[in-house]
């Protein structure tokens, strides 16, 4: 078998049952607030990832991912902004495994974008507001819309560690694929979100944010996000990262009632061990980070 891999920007992009990443978890330090009598300049942030994958002779393959965050502190206000997602579309043989490259299907499809506003006070706290939005159809879902409120605790920092964490509330309201049964659902849910970074020589560090959500209304639904960061420093604001993001839903829902058999194109019942989605996603990147600002 013949393949040939051209990768642009560094990426390698594998996905569970695709998921995209949330946006991945970066905060800002808080920092000590100034007396009334003195101005602080703002301070702006903006950075970016990219990655490309590209996969052609017996397997054909092509897919991109990407991140964008910008923000800024005024005083002891901060707003940040970011969006992001992923997509992969891979040949198929309509004769099954093994025969030629016939038709294209998506097999990773999903994209997130974000808005948070804090609000510092003393030295070590925040109240947070965040709203966010996103989709993600091969995991069953058109999109989701997703507001927070909550209160963040800086509980260590050193000059190479840091260790914060964050209390409050998720509602979320799914809107899933057509055939889905229910269509939409929405969720009313406590939110307990972990974050820890180790700045382990000035060229390379390790992060890791750990999300966690239990329903009040769906007893049986619990969610925990989880993004595991290494990065290496290459060229002063330019990092190669390796992001393994892994999602688990413990009340997946259930698969489309509407699928179709491809051969005797009679409508497809799954069995019972597979007739709801995966409980766990899971994405491994490796991506190229410019830092702008």
């Amino acid at each position: 078998m013949r393949l040939v891999s051209c990768v642009v920007l560094g990426s390698l992009l594998l996905a569970g049952s695709a998921s995209a990443e949330d946006p991945k978890y970066e905060y800002k330090d808080p920092a000590t607030p100034a007396p009334i009598d003195v101005k602080k300049p703002t301070v702006w942030k903006a950075n970016m990832q990219l990655g490309l994958i590209w996969l052609t002779g017996n397997t054909q393959s092509i897919g991109v991912s990407g991140l964008a965050l910008v923000g800024f502190k005024h005083w002891n206000n901060q707003l940040e902004i970011s969006g992001g997602g992923a997509y992969v579309n891979s040949g198929t043989s309509k004769y099954g495994k093994g025969g030629p490259i016939t038709d294209n299907t998506t097999s990773a499809e999903n994209w997130l974008v974000r808005g948070r506003y804090d609000r510092y006070f003393f030295q070590k706290n925040t109240v947070f507001v965040t709203f966010q939005s996103s989709g993600d159809r091969p995991a069953g879902f058109v999109y989701r819309i997703e507001p927070q409120v909550g209160y963040a605790r800086l509980f260590f920092k050193s000059p190479h560690q840091v260790f914060r964490g964050e209390l409050g509330y998720d509602y979320t309201y799914e809107h899933r694929v057509s055939g889905s049964d229910p269509r939409n659902i929405d969720y009313h849910s406590g939110r307990v979100f972990l974050f820890y970074e180790n700045k382990f020589t000035p060229w390379a560090s390790f992060s890791e944010g750990v999300e966690m959500l239990e329903a009040f209304n769906h007893l049986d639904t619990f969610r925990l996000n989880s993004v595991t960061s290494l990065s290496s420093t290459i060229y002063k604001n330019i990092s190669l990262k390796v992001n393994f993001t892994l999602k688990f839903n413990n009340d997946p829902g259930a698969r489309p009632n509407n699928l179709v058999d491809p051969v005797t194109m009679l409508p497809f019942i799954p069995p019972a061990e597979n007739s709801h989605y995966d409980k766990v996603d899971s994405t491994l990147d490796l991506v190229l980070a410019v830092t702008f600002l």
